[in-house]
């Protein structure tokens, strides 16, 4: 049963479709009280399985999930009709828009035409891809300063939000958390090591869509340093994207095949196995200025430090705020290769050092990204 005036909640992304976007709105939306919460989101093969365990309406609706032109301004287009739809029966007194493009110009619109106020969550890239762009930057631009609040992921993303002239008190930091619940597993990690062959190996780990900014290059350029010092070491990559064919060429050409594998795309339910049976996760998230692309936060950080791993991270864009160094990981010059094979070494070969990290990284998460232990902070979304 929802409320006389709920709020509407929209995200071009959501789970199932996977991603850190994805990931983040479906931990914070759902964990707001179920009766003030209307989610619209996509129509996905799968989606029902999500739904029934959730206590509040979602409304599941088809767009396209592609991100060519045309498909942009088709999905912003028809989520427009959908909430205009929604509307008709639901008298929801704000919006929150998940992205800044195809679900804040809906929000733009509906403040301009109805006097609607929304509530717009910025990620990072999302931002920077298109912030110095003629036509896209000044459209991103008034969807951001008529905005009544902007959620942010981290310190440096309100840094980005705030050099486009939004206001410091209307922007809440808001860190992306997990839901420790999800990764408590009983798994037999010795037996899962010999069904992948990697028994009586140290293993390093990156989950993530294989893209430049991921870093997974710099990490193969490091494995041969790795290698001399670690002999058994193996490289398990999970996901896929642009870069696979790079990335396997590469791992061809440094004479790599024996240490690394690629398992390709993995449901987020069936990742936190291969987190239980790594030693270290290691992601180098870096900035690609001339792309605009640049890491907001990095939950699968989070989520290795709750399996008690410790992390190897990048420190770039938003990852201090996923990462402390010396605390759940280690930080490094996503650039640089010696640093980078030196961090990932020390952390293999020295198992208190690994164990002290991985018990600080898991109390950290509990104490400090667990949704269910955050819901107070979010009651604010409700009334503004």
């Amino acid at each position: 049963m929802i409320s006389k005036n709920p709020s509407l909640f929209i995200s071009s992304d959501f789970p199932p479709v996977s991603g850190g976007q994805s990931n983040f709105l479906f931990g914070l939306w759902t964990n707001l009280p179920p009766d003030e919460t209307v989610i619209l989101a996509p129509k996905v093969p799968g989606s029902n399985l999500i739904d029934r365990n959730l206590s509040c309406l979602t409304i599941r609706k088809k767009w396209p999930l592609g991100n060519n032109s045309i498909l942009k301004i088709t999905k912003t287009f028809l989520i427009l009709i959908y909430v205009l739809k929604i509307r008709l029966n639901i008298n929801f007194k704000n919006l929150h828009c998940g992205q800044l493009f195809a679900t804040g110009f809906v929000g733009l619109f509906l403040k301009k035409i109805i006097r609607l106020p929304y509530i717009l969550y910025v990620h990072g890239a999302d931002l920077l891809e298109f912030k110095n762009k003629f036509l896209s930057g000044k459209v991103l631009r008034k969807i951001l300063l008529n905005a009544d609040k902007v959620i942010v992921n981290s310190k440096f993303t309100k840094t980005k939000v705030m050099e486009t002239g939004v206001k410091p008190e209307i922007i809440k930091i808001i860190n992306p958390g997990v839901s420790l619940e999800d990764f408590q597993t009983e798994l037999d990690t010795e037996k899962f090591k010999k069904e992948l062959n990697l028994e009586e190996k140290k293993i390093i780990l990156t989950v993530s869509r294989l893209v430049e900014r991921k870093g997974h290059d710099m990490v193969l350029s490091a494995m041969p340093k790795i290698i001399k010092e670690i002999s058994n070491v193996h490289y398990l990559i999970l996901g896929d994207g642009p870069n696979k064919a790079k990335l396997k060429k590469m791992t061809e050409e440094i004479g790599l095949d024996n240490h690394v594998t690629f398992l390709g795309f993995i449901p987020d339910s069936e990742v936190p196995p291969y987190y239980a049976i790594c030693d270290v996760f290691v992601m180098l998230s870096r900035e690609i200025k001339e792309k605009g692309d640049v890491e907001g936060f990095g939950i699968v950080y989070l989520e290795a430090n709750a399996m008690k791993k410790p992390v190897v991270a990048g420190k770039s864009g938003g990852v201090e705020d996923a990462v402390e160094n010396g605390v759940n990981g280690l930080l490094v010059d996503p650039e640089d290769v010696d640093q980078i094979g030196r961090a990932i070494i020390r952390i293999l070969k020295d198992d208190e050092l690994r164990n002290k990290l991985g018990e600080k990284a898991y109390q950290r998460v509990k104490e400090k990204f667990d949704w269910k232990n955050r819901r107070d902070e979010f009651q604010f979304l409700l009334n503004i």
